[in-house]
């Protein structure tokens, strides 16, 4: 019981930083993972942001792992909502037009930029590429950013990036590990099956490609599968199924599956 207190009252002064941030910043870069655009958006903050009369640009990170066609049609529901941005820090692409957007909505100087969203969506690698070295602390590990990081991008232009922030409604353990935003899941087992349906869904070859193996089958039967291919082995010989399943969820969050 003191457990969730604590977690509460952690939670509870991350909101606090960001609403102090958000008050505080020019412009807000909404940082959301492109293969689950509308899951990472944090409405939230959204509505903070319409409450404070905010600019704010959807920076649509990680947009290497979706197709062309999946791509186009997150940008062009988002941009109904704001100016949308598909970004790849890995790819090195999106840059220059997410900086021309930030300094053709804020004329004023110096400039202060927040950099907001859900944990592990990349704010940090965000920051990073617009530095053009790394200047933020970057980690797969969710919620890494604990505090407030002031980077200088230039003489008159600075970003703030914060701690990553759930909303308090959202407990579903297999939904927060597929969005990235929890990296220690207590039932790997469904978190990864919920991830291979997702990706039979959208792309299958890629679980084909990553684990070499067939598709045609329930998820659980894949999972035993990618034991076997992978050398997943309990004491015996019996497949250790918990231990594919947290590779399968590794590899997700790190961005090694499309």
């Amino acid at each position: 019981m003191q457990k969730l207190k604590d977690w509460k009252e952690v939670k509870s002064k991350y909101w606090k930083i960001v609403d102090e941030i958000l008050r505080k910043s020019d412009i807000i870069l909404n940082v959301i993972d492109a293969r689950l655009y509308n899951e990472t958006r944090n409405t939230i903050i959204e509505g903070k942001l319409r409450g404070y009369g905010k600019r704010f640009i959807f920076v649509l990170n990680k947009s290497d792992l979706v197709s062309k066609n999946d791509l186009f049609k997150a940008v062009r529901e988002l941009d109904k909502i704001t100016i949308t941005i598909p970004v790849s820090c890995r790819e090195r692409h999106g840059k220059l037009r997410l900086i021309k957007e930030i300094t053709r909505s804020v004329k004023k100087r110096p400039m202060t930029i927040g950099v907001v969203g859900y944990p592990n969506t990349g704010k940090s690698s965000v920051i990073n590429y617009l530095k053009g070295r790394k200047a933020a602390r970057t980690s797969s590990i969710a919620g890494f950013t604990k505090g407030i990081q002031w980077i200088n991008l230039s003489k008159n232009i600075r970003l703030i990036d914060t701690p990553g922030v759930i909303p308090f409604i959202e407990k579903n353990e297999s939904r927060l590990a597929i969005k990235s935003s929890l990296t220690n899941v207590k039932d790997p087992e469904d978190v990864a099956c919920e991830i291979l349906n997702l990706l039979k869904q959208k792309n299958k070859r890629a679980i084909e490609e990553r684990y070499k193996i067939d598709t045609n089958c329930t998820s659980f039967e894949i999972l035993e599968k990618i034991a076997e291919s992978k050398h997943k082995l309990k004491k015996g010989g019996l497949l250790d199924i918990e231990s594919a399943a947290r590779m399968v969820i590794n590899d997700w969050q790190k961005g090694r599956i499309k």
